[in-house]
């Protein structure tokens, strides 16, 4: 696949975080940085901003706490990185949405890295909702990128309303489909890319999950289909079972293997002890949580503090199932397990 005209982005800081809770040892975060240039990644995302109960989260989940001078200096000079960051649209209900750029800009003062980029994730019924706040972060001077969750639930007449708000929002750096269930299939994902591409001028982007271990064919679907820019995460650390794995990525975007050597040894120094740690990435329960539209969150969770059997997960996963639990409750979780143990 032909690298020219498309933006990868790495958001390892972020959707990683969701393992972590946004902690990463300092070691890791400078040789990650340091290698990223090398690799002519486009953007990094370097994590969330929040306005509320941030103490709850790790410093790469409340940032600027993370941004810190050792960061800068662990640069090469000359690199050409951009650095991102992302809010979640629901986070900033209850602040004027006429000043969230403001506030953004104060907040992100003190971090040692030049932030130009602000990625805001809403619900696709709720695009019209964030209108505002997108204006003002970029009177503000930050380029938008509009990442549209659970966008796979939309009914065409939910799909038409969304893509009328995008249109007059005004201009936007990039318009991405969001697979937060990890529900795409390539078919439907080169769908929405054409939907969203022909009806309005932003570019298009996708950040795919790996739950049915099709995130990599469905990043490369979308860029036959018009994507231009391209999430991807290290050794596909994120949410559930993980991301498009940008070693993978770059090696269908015809990278060298000496050009990947690099990353390859960060992974086996960093990422490969996350990975038996956390165990992210595609497996049953996920493939059946994806395809029934559960979100993520109940499937980790489960495995992170469960003993269930393997039946009683199926079990629960079901039941959550019939439940349409696309959002995560806490309280949906404990009814869920408390219904496969007694299965």
């Amino acid at each position: 696949m032909d690298r020219d005209g498309l933006i990868v982005v790495d958001c390892t800081l972020r959707d990683g975080g969701y393992y972590t809770n946004w902690n990463f040892d300092t070691a890791l975060v400078e040789e990650y940085l340091a290698v990223c240039p090398e690799l002519g990644i486009d953007v990094v995302e370097l994590g969330y901003v929040r306005f509320e109960n941030e103490h709850r989260f790790g410093p790469y989940g409340r940032l600027p706490e993370g941004l810190t001078p050792n960061l800068r200096a662990a640069l090469p000079e000359g690199h050409q990185l951009r650095f991102a960051v992302m809010v979640d649209a629901a986070d900033l209900v209850g602040l004027p949405a006429d000043q969230v750029g403001r506030l953004l800009t104060e907040k992100l003062e003190p971090g040692a890295l030049p932030v130009d980029i602000v990625r805001v994730a809403v619900h696709f019924e709720r695009t019209a909702d964030a209108t505002e706040a997108v204006a003002s972060l970029r009177e503000a001077g930050y380029a938008v990128c509009l990442n549209l969750m659970q966008i796979d639930l939309a009914t065409p007449e939910q799909l038409s309303a969304c893509l009328a708000a995008v249109a007059a929002m005004g201009p936007l750096e990039a318009l991405y489909v969001a697979d937060s269930l990890g529900s795409f299939t390539p078919e439907r994902t080169a769908e929405l890319v054409r939907f969203f591409r022909d009806g309005q001028q932003a570019p298009i982007g996708i950040h795919a999950h790996d739950n049915q271990g099709l995130a990599l064919h469905n990043t490369v679907v979308a860029a036959g289909a018009g994507v231009t820019w391209m999430d991807a995460t290290v050794h596909g650390m994120g949410r559930g079972a993980g991301n498009t794995r940008i070693e993978q990525l770059l090696a269908v975007l015809g990278y060298d293997p000496d050009v990947l050597q690099s990353l390859l040894k960060h992974i086996v120094r960093h990422f490969q002890p996350l990975l038996e740690k956390y165990q992210w990435g595609p497996s049953g329960l996920y493939a059946m949580a994806g395809i029934r539209g559960v979100h993520p969150s109940y499937v980790q969770r489960m495995e992170e503090t469960s003993d269930l059997s393997g039946d009683q997960k199926l079990t629960a996963v079901a039941f959550l199932a019939d439940a349409s639990a696309y959002r995560f409750s806490a309280d949906v979780l404990d009814r869920a397990l408390a219904h496969a143990g007694a299965a």
